[in-house]
């Protein structure tokens, strides 16, 4: 059975320091907890209809403001909170 899906809004380039630390960091929680956690990055200009429907079990506001697209950070914030989502930011 897969585990939680953590998106994390993130435009950062792979390989960028702040994005692996973050990565890695949900990486090692989610070990410690014992789950297998499905970590996603959602870069903030590839948010879309289809990503709003679903935007998982958990969010993650990660470093490297400002967005490429603030206005689709915000929203997803906004549905987080609305559905009880649990959501953090780095």
């Amino acid at each position: 059975m897969p585990g939680p899906v953590v998106n994390v809004l993130i435009d950062l380039a792979p390989g960028q320091r702040f994005r692996t630390a973050t990565f890695d960091a949900l990486a090692h929680a989610a070990s410690a907890c014992g789950m297998d956690a499905q970590i996603r990055a959602a870069p903030t200009d590839q948010i879309d209809e289809d990503f709003m429907s679903d935007i998982g079990d958990a969010v993650v506001a990660g470093p490297g403001t400002p967005y490429a697209r603030p206005d689709r950070a915000e929203e997803v914030v906004r549905l987080a909170r609305e559905r009880g989502v649990p959501l953090v930011g780095t």
